[in-house]
């Protein structure tokens, strides 16, 4: 006996929805797929850290900077025992350039936690500020401000237009050999 058309076309309705969760589910395979292979790319090409998205101001959580497979950036990384550089680790090499080694000895023997809002009084009365511990003398400098001593970059900014004038000399534990712990010996 011949099926009625409302028959058949319920008949067909249900077979056509039974194939969809497998399509779904390769579509969503190819999805992460695709995803991990843009996440592997995109880790040899940047290194990536995490922040507090909060701050004095709203900040990106996610901290990117271009990786340099240059000798310095692979010395300095020996130095960290193996452990791959942050992106303000990396951030401070591209800076520094050849002294990235020094520079980042210097940074761990002035703040050993690497944290970007941090500070330390002196027994001067003075206080150093940011990832590399800049001192309060530096505020009258024009353009130099305490919010700008706070964010990593600008503080790795500021750090480097230090060591252009002056060296590592502003630097207490560069001048008492503190920093020479954190240096391994090639």
């Amino acid at each position: 006996m011949p099926l009625k058309p409302a028959a058949q076309r319920r008949a067909r309705g249900r077979r056509s929805k039974a194939p969809t969760a497998p399509r779904l589910f390769a579509v969503l395979v190819l999805l992460a797929a695709g995803i991990g292979v843009a996440v592997v790319v995109l880790q040899t090409q940047y290194t990536i850290t995490l922040q507090s998205p909060l701050r004095i101001r709203f900040q990106w959580p996610l901290v990117i900077a271009p990786r340099d497979s240059a000798q310095d950036a692979a010395e300095a990384q020996a130095d960290q025992f193996g452990h791959r550089l942050t992106a303000y680790q990396q951030y401070a090499c591209n800076q520094f350039g050849p002294a990235c080694r020094v520079a980042l000895a210097v940074q761990r023997a002035e703040n050993p936690r690497g944290a970007c809002e941090i500070y330390h009084y002196n027994s001067d009365g003075t206080l150093d500020w940011g990832y590399f511990q800049i001192n309060t003398v530096h505020l009258k400098r024009v353009g130099v401000n305490l919010r700008d001593l706070l964010d990593c970059k600008a503080n790795i900014d500021f750090a480097y237009q230090l060591y252009k004038e002056r060296g590592f000399q502003p630097w207490s534990t560069f001048n008492s050999g503190a920093y020479r712990q954190f240096l391994r010996k090639f």
